[in-house]
């Protein structure tokens, strides 16, 4: 068996494709060489070089040529659990980590003294020279520098890692990056003997919970909450059983304002004090109450057999975990579990601290309910606290409705529907829309506004739309916009680390010829799902050959992320937008058949979207408008609706 040097890019910059992924690496190296101290040192810009040395056994010549340069080398041999000399727990398995660096840089330069022999070694790999077709042929051959045994350079022993010639885009934050980091481990946490410093300085020691408002286990509240049973307290941490025997160690928490940091946003699960997942939210679609709760929501999960089994339970850049394997899978059906509950949970308390605040806050509030019989203040307060868990709704807003509630049930309007809400799960967003309107039209006036807002949006694009405008300026506006292509994708953001897997998936699907040349290629994502846009080129019908290409162009960006990144997507959905489609029957068959695929494919022309995003706009405006009382204000918003100048697309 044979292997072309080629191999080395696919086990560098196709697998760890960030600073943080390829250094992580570098520093787990240095957990299981027993170092004490890994300092990193960071570039000013990306022209720089990024320095990883730590104070670790070292690696002799020998253990160069037949450990560090032997690809899939793994430290453990046949022992799924191996410890290090001094009883740590080995990282390593695949024997792929040290190439890491090729993921930001071309060349990775060791320099390495052995702490047994004293011996320094001292070589470079470049990743030009090894995937170029004469590297093999020429033996495989790497020139360094070596220096025999000595007892005072013993001393010294350790190794230091320079990544040079990097090709990274943006330079490396000093400011975000120790942070970062610090969410890879655990081992800085709770090994003594462990430090990690970023320029000098130690990296973050434990989460920042200046802004959580809720952590669990610890605010669970035993008069009422359900706990769940058989948990254990370890500190402020949960201890579980699984169904498999398995036992893992858990918090979560939430925080008062939403989470600006994605990386923030999800549960991270650790394996030995290393990632082994990265944040997500256990593979959770849709239907969640409290859903929404998601962007509040962050946590770790201890689950250490997940790397003490001799099958491997991870994906190549170890930052996924299979969810399909017999072992994997009651974790991950714990975990779904304890989220739904959770989100629920979070969705009651907020409520209920929304509603106590209000109370203490407005003196007239708290009098005028205690005038109400006991049944009707029961019935208010939990609607109110129902109300308080919406999860967009401000504190100005809910107190302003809060107040024109209590005010419509003292004038006996509204009492079926507020009873109504008593008895729901969680407020149907229908019924929260018709309250909301009835029981003031200021409040109403407030949700009209926004409305009116995004018709500004839905105009901009249409103008777009009819000057032939499908560049860059299109995808940037639905990027910010993404409600416009579906109400359900507001919550979506614009995925930029999965664009060189589409580009190659675009390829290989044959969407390079003039159908698709000059399109926009656009991708969103949103916790678990990933949704890839594509707009033909101006002119052209969907028809056959393009619906076959696009489908083999889903498969193979599919495959691709499963195969080549660090992504955890889990729910996987097309868009396609062109000017006109086919309307023969087979077609219009095909097309809805996509739509109730595992994984779903949209195809709508320009004035199809148009029309569904407008007619949306549209009935929340005239529920509006209807229920306004003639309030001129409301009125005056249809003038300035996008249908006020609609025109064809």
């Amino acid at each position: 068996m044979t292997f072309h040097g080629r191999i080395l890019d696919q086990l560098g910059s196709q697998t760890y494709q960030s600073p943080v992924a390829s250094i992580a690496e570098l520093v787990a190296n240095a957990w299981d060489a027993d170092a004490e101290n890994v300092n990193i040192r960071l570039p000013d810009g990306v022209n720089g070089e990024v320095v990883v040395e730590d104070d670790g056994i070292g690696l002799g010549f020998d253990e160069c040529q037949k450990r560090y340069l032997n690809i899939g080398y793994c430290r453990r041999g046949g022992e799924p659990v191996a410890r290090t000399a001094k009883g740590r727990v080995v990282l390593g398995r695949k024997g792929i980590g040290k190439f890491a660096g090729f993921g930001i840089a071309k060349i990775i330069r060791v320099d390495t003294i052995s702490e047994e022999t004293g011996e320094e070694t001292s070589f470079e790999m470049d990743l030009n020279e090894l995937t170029a077709d004469g590297y093999m042929k020429d033996g495989g051959i790497l020139d360094a520098e070596c220096r025999g045994p000595d007892e005072e350079r013993k001393k010294r022993h350790g190794t230091k890692i320079t990544l040079k010639k990097l090709f990274i885009k943006r330079a490396i934050s000093e400011s975000q990056f120790p942070s970062s980091m610090a969410r890879r481990f655990l081992l800085h946490q709770t090994a003594d003997d462990f430090q990690i410093t970023v320029n000098g300085k130690n990296i973050p020691e434990g989460e920042d919970m200046a802004g959580v408002e809720y952590s669990f286990p610890l605010n669970y509240d035993e008069s009422k909450d359900k706990i769940p049973t058989g948990m254990r307290l370890d500190g402020d941490f949960g201890v579980e059983d699984l169904s498999n025997g398995e036992t893992v160690k858990w918090k979560m928490y939430f925080y008062k304002e939403t989470i600006s940091e994605r990386e923030l946003q999800g549960i991270t699960v650790f394996a030995n004090g290393k990632l082994a997942q990265k944040p997500f939210f256990f593979n959770l679609a849709g239907g969640l109450g409290g859903q929404a709760g998601q962007s509040y929501m962050s946590g770790r999960v201890e689950a250490d057999y997940l790397d003490q089994r001799s099958e491997d339970y991870q994906s190549t850049e170890r930052q996924r975990v299979n969810w399909d394997l017999e072992d994997t899978m009651p974790l991950l059906a714990w975990g779904q579990k304890r989220v739904k509950e959770l989100l629920a949970l979070w969705r009651d308390k907020r409520g209920e601290r929304r509603r106590r605040a209000i109370e203490d806050k407005v003196a007239e509030f708290s009098i005028r309910l205690g005038k109400l019989p006991k049944h009707e203040a029961r019935t208010v307060k939990r609607v109110l606290k129902k109300m308080g868990g919406i999860e967009d709704l401000k504190n100005s807003q809910y107190e302003e409705l809060a107040t024109a509630m209590l005010t419509a049930w003292e004038s006996g309007r509204l009492r079926e529907l507020i009873s109504e809400m008593e008895d729901a799960d969680m407020l149907d967003s229908k019924k929260f829309l018709e309250l909301l309107v009835e029981a003031g039209v200021v409040s109403a006036l407030n949700v009209a506004e926004a409305i009116k807002t995004k018709g500004v949006a839905i105009k901009r694009l249409e103008q777009m739309v009819k000057n032939k405008n499908l560049e860059s300026e299109v995808r940037d506006h639905l990027a910010q916009n993404p409600w416009i292509l579906s109400p359900e994708w507001e919550t979506f953001w614009k995925e930029t680390s999965v664009n060189s897997i589409i580009r190659k998936s675009a390829e290989e699907a044959g969407l390079t010829d003039d159908s698709y040349k000059g399109r926009v290629d656009l991708a969103l994502s949103s916790g678990e799902t990933l949704i890839v846009v594509e707009f033909m080129r101006p002119g052209l019908t969907l028809d056959w050959e393009h619906m076959n290409r696009l489908e083999q162009y889903i498969r193979t960006i599919k495959t691709g992320l499963r195969a080549a990144t660090g992504m955890s997507f889990s729910n996987f959905q097309g868009l396609i937008v062109a000017d006109r489609l086919n309307k023969s029957p087979l077609i219009m068959d095909k097309i809805e058949d996509w739509k109730t695929q595992q994984n779903p494919i949209y195809a709508l022309d320009w004035e199809m979207l148009l029309a569904k995003a407008s007619a949306k706009h549209k009935e929340y405006l005239d529920i509006l408008i209807v229920r306004g009382n003639g309030d001129e204000r409301m009125a005056a918003l249809r003038t300035n609706g996008p249908e006020a100048s609609r025109t064809s697309a």
